[in-house]
């Protein structure tokens, strides 16, 4: 009798310990948030951000470790007017302090922040978007939760813990451009799309310029994030021959360099076709580049991005 007892007890202290929390969030995990004003921040830990980088261009990959059910249970089937973000960083004391960023087209601002800037704006930032749910406020989860997320008001008690809170410094003022600390949208309306851009600090990673499309995300509406490496495919605008110069005019993303590929025989695969060594550094307009052709009567072109 007493060792059933006893047995009971231990049951009873252990229906009553709260479950332990999953979300452990660690330096370089991709956080994944939904917002919308009048809303909860919704907020995934989605792991290492290091799984998305170092591929191929166009390796393409959907993001399944989060569920959606939490984000439409607050928005609505289809999340309407729900705004996404994605960001990511690094310690400040990593051999290469590095931050990633979601933002929206057109980019034409190249971000160079110093490293001071870079760890107040940046990692700050992130870190305690990553953070401040577990310590300080400790916030609980919604019943049903998925263990790698939270829903936080960003008017409620927990609200020091909330995306809007924290990238606002509480003002609730430039949300949209991560409270004012990054010089294009970071957040995009679902279903759309969202360019991934890697940033370091200048006096890390100083030629050439430090912010980097890694890929670009998309989102619909049933809530399927997707990932595809690498840049854009730039297009071509306008080809205009003057003696035996063509100038070719193509659209550019920030960052990325570009060639043009050129043959006068289209039955040649691409890969085999003569680039010009003449480049460009993209700046998110359009531009051109010039190539003296071969003498041959015609030629097909080709822009190269890397």
């Amino acid at each position: 009798m007493k060792k059933i007892i006893l047995s009971t007890f231990a049951l009873l202290a252990l229906l009553a310990t709260p479950a332990a929390r999953a979300w452990t969030y660690n330096n370089g995990d991709l956080l994944l948030i939904f917002r919308e004003n009048g809303f909860n921040d919704i907020e995934y830990d989605l792991g290492s951000v290091s799984n998305l980088l170092g591929h191929a261009d166009g390796y393409t990959t959907t993001i399944n470790n989060w569920n959606a059910s939490l984000a439409t249970a607050e928005f609505g089937p289809g999340l309407p007017g729900a705004e996404v973000v994605l960001l990511a960083a690094t310690s400040p004391t990593a051999a290469n302090p590095t931050a990633w960023l979601s933002g929206t087209e057109p980019d034409t601002t190249a971000y160079n922040p110093s490293l001071s800037e870079w760890t107040s704006y940046l990692y700050g930032t992130i870190s305690a978007i990553g953070n401040k749910p577990v310590v300080p406020f400790a916030v609980p989860p919604a019943a049903g939760t998925p263990t790698n997320a939270y829903s936080i008001n960003p008017y409620g008690t927990d609200a020091g813990a909330s995306y809007d809170y924290i990238v606002s410094g509480g003002t609730y003022n430039g949300i949209a451009e991560l409270g004012g600390h990054a010089p294009f949208t970071v957040q995009q309306t679902v279903p759309g799309s969202l360019d991934f851009w890697q940033i370091q600090p200048t006096s890390t990673y100083p030629n050439p310029p430090p912010d980097h499309l890694v890929g670009t995300f998309t989102i619909t509406t049933n809530g399927v994030l997707t990932f595809v490496a690498g840049p854009r495919q730039s297009t071509i605008t306008g080809v205009s021959r003057s003696g035996n110069v063509s100038t070719v005019q193509f659209t550019t993303t920030v960052g990325n360099t570009y060639s043009v590929a050129y043959t006068n025989q289209l039955s040649a695969a691409t890969a085999t076709w003569p680039v010009d060594a003449t480049t460009l550094v993209g700046d998110g307009n359009t531009d051109t580049l010039n190539h003296t052709n071969s003498g041959a009567a015609a030629e097909f072109y080709r822009v190269n991005a890397q």
